[in-house]
C-alpha cells in the first residue's frame, strides 16, 4: 500500500530495526528529520558511546558505530525524491522504515571508504575518486538496501536514473579501479533487546521507552547527571 501520510516509528519496530543493524555490526539511534539536516536516516563512520547491556547500573561502555533513524518519514516527501539511481517512489508505506535503516546499514557495511583516496599517489585519480565517491556511495546504499527488502526484484530506475547509467558504471568503475571496496563481512553484536543500545538512548524518556521497560533506573540517572555536569562544564570553560 502507497499513501501519503506521515509514519511514526512504532517500539516493536524499532527493536526488530535495531537487531538489523546489529546483525551488520552497528547499532541503531533515534533523532529527528530536523536534527539530522533534513534526512531520515544518517550514517557516521566515526564510532560513539554505547552500553553492553543496559539492564545492569554497572554495564560498560564500548566505542561503536552508530547509525541514526528518523522516528517520523512524511511517505509524500520521501516518494518525490530524486535519486541518482533508484525510484524511491515503488516503495510500499511498509518498507520505508525498514529501507531506510539497511540504506545506511549500507553505508556501513558496502561502501567505498573516502578516506583512501587521500592515499593515492596520483592526484588526478584522487580528485576524480573525491568527485564521485558521495554520488556513488550513495548509488550503493540505495542498492544494497533494495537487495535487503526486495532480493528478487531488480532495482526499480527512476526517469533520473535511467538518464544516468552510463554515469553510474563509469563513477563505480572509477572508485572500483582505484579504492576498491572492502567485502569482509563485519562482525555481528548481540542480538538481546537491552545489549549494545547507543548511550544516547537513554538520555531522553521518549527514547527510553523504545528500548525497553527493563533499563536500568540507576543507569538512567547516572548517565543524565554526567550528562549535564559535562554541558556545565563545557559552557564554563567556554566563558573562562
Amino acid at each position: 500500500m502507497k499513501t501519503d501520510s506521515t509514519i511514526r516509528l512504532g517500539r516493536i519496530q524499532y527493536r526488530e530495526l535495531a537487531g538489523l543493524a546489529k546483525q551488520a555490526g552497528c547499532c541503531l539511534g533515534l533523532s529527528t528529520f530536523e536534527k539530522l539536516g533534513s534526512a531520515w536516516g544518517m550514517f557516521n563512520p566515526f564510532t560513539v558511546a554505547v552500553h553492553e547491556d543496559v539492564s545492569k547500573p554497572e554495564s560498560e561502555l564500548e566505542e561503536r558505530v552508530v547509525i541514526e533513524l528518523a522516528t517520523t518519514v512524511d511517505l509524500a516527501r520521501l516518494r518525490s525524491v530524486v535519486r541518482p539511481e533508484i525510484d524511491w517512489a515503488k516503495l510500499d508505506d511498509d518498507e520505508a522504515f525498514k529501507f531506510i535503516t539497511h540504506h545506511e546499514i549500507g553505508h556501513y557495511v558496502d561502501n567505498h571508504f573516502g578516506f583512501n583516496a587521500f592515499g593515492l599517489a596520483d592526484t588526478d585519480a584522487r580528485n576524480d575518486c573525491l568527485r564521485v565517491i558521495s554520488f556513488a556511495n550513495e548509488v550503493l546504499a540505495d542498492r544494497y538496501a533494495w537487495s535487503q527488502i526486495r532480493p528478487d526484484e531488480p532495482v526499480p530506475l527512476s526517469e533520473n536514473g535511467k538518464r544516468q547509467q552510463e554515469v553510474v558504471a563509469d563513477a563505480l568503475a572509477l572508485l572500483e579501479k582505484h579504492i576498491p571496496r572492502s567485502r569482509r563481512a563485519p562482525r555481528s553484536l548481540p542480538a538481546g533487546q537491552y545489549q549494545f543500545v547507543a548511550q544516547s538512548m537513554l538520555l531522553t524518556d521518549l527514547h527510553l521507552g523504545y528500548v525497553g521497560p527493563r533499563v536500568s533506573p540507576e543507569l538512567v540517572e547516572m548517565t543524565r547527571t554526567r550528562r549535564r555536569v559535562h554541558r556545565r562544564d563545557t559552557r564554563q570553560r567556554a566563558f573562562a
